[in-house]
């Protein structure tokens, strides 16, 4: 088993990573609507992710039981913080996508928009998890901002659209304290025979598109990766983000967002 990863921060500074002996994981944090920074500046978003991440790093327990347990941890940490945790727009929250190897098999667990992909001895591929793009109302929206080059776009989009955050675990999952979120946690139990790769990230690595109607492109993905690693799709990923700061042409929140990836090769 050979274990690669990439980390380069983009403009929050909120993703958080763990590689362990068996157990690995990407967390990306998001600052509450309200912005928290602590005393030494730290972020909502990046102590949400942190908190979940050392959770699982203790290795205890199913995913499952993980991602719940660092859930209530994270929503007492909110309340010692004194943060109002009814109002969606003060909580912190993270999304995370995390894999334990066994001896013949894989357990994975998906929230949110970060990603498990994994690659065949063929080179076929299979994404664990389906129906992830909560954004894609916010940036239809921002495409047609976009047409008509308005500037600071993501300044004014909340105000023709309400802020996706406030559908979290009503209309998907992400660990942010509250205790519905058990229900939105996507797990299973994967055979490792003809595995070639498994692929965690963080949705800063998913390729920019034009078009957020269509369905992400992990065809290209794949080919990126198998012809030069996570090092390859991630300066694929930034090569278009350089050349287009006003996220005109690839409608995003940010031109350049935090990625977070590990590959396991067999």
């Amino acid at each position: 088993m050979k274990v690669d990863f990439v980390f380069d921060e983009g403009s929050s500074k909120e993703d958080t990573y763990l590689i362990g002996q068996n157990i690995f994981g990407v967390f990306d944090g998001a600052n509450s609507i309200n912005k928290f920074f602590d005393e030494n500046g730290k972020s909502g978003g990046l102590m949400a992710a942190s908190i979940v991440r050392d959770e699982f790093a203790a290795n205890k327990g199913t995913l499952k039981e993980m991602a719940i347990k660092a859930n209530n941890i994270l929503r007492k940490k909110m309340i010692s913080n004194n943060i109002d945790v009814s109002d969606k727009a003060s909580l912190w929250c993270t999304t995370a996508a995390a894999v334990r190897i066994k001896n013949k098999t894989f357990e994975w667990l998906h929230v949110a928009d970060s990603l498990i992909l994994v690659i065949y001895m063929d080179d076929s591929f299979k994404l664990l998890a389906h129906d992830y793009d909560h954004d894609r109302g916010a940036m239809i929206v921002w495409k047609k901002l976009a047409q008509e080059k308005r500037k600071n776009i993501h300044d004014i989009i909340w105000k023709k659209t309400p802020h996706t955050r406030f559908k979290s675990n009503e209309a998907y999952g992400m660990i942010n304290g509250e205790e519905k979120f058990s229900k939105f946690i996507l797990t299973g139990e994967e055979n490792l025979e003809n595995v070639k790769h498994i692929l965690i990230f963080t949705d800063g690595l998913i390729l920019p598109k034009e078009d957020p109607e269509k369905e992400d492109n992990f065809n290209a993905f794949v080919r990126l990766f198998l012809k030069g690693g996570l090092k390859n799709v991630m300066q694929y990923v930034r090569d278009l983000e350089k050349d287009d700061p006003e996220c005109w042409k690839y409608p995003r929140y940010k031109q350049y967002d935090d990625i977070t990836a590990i590959s396991i090769s067999f």
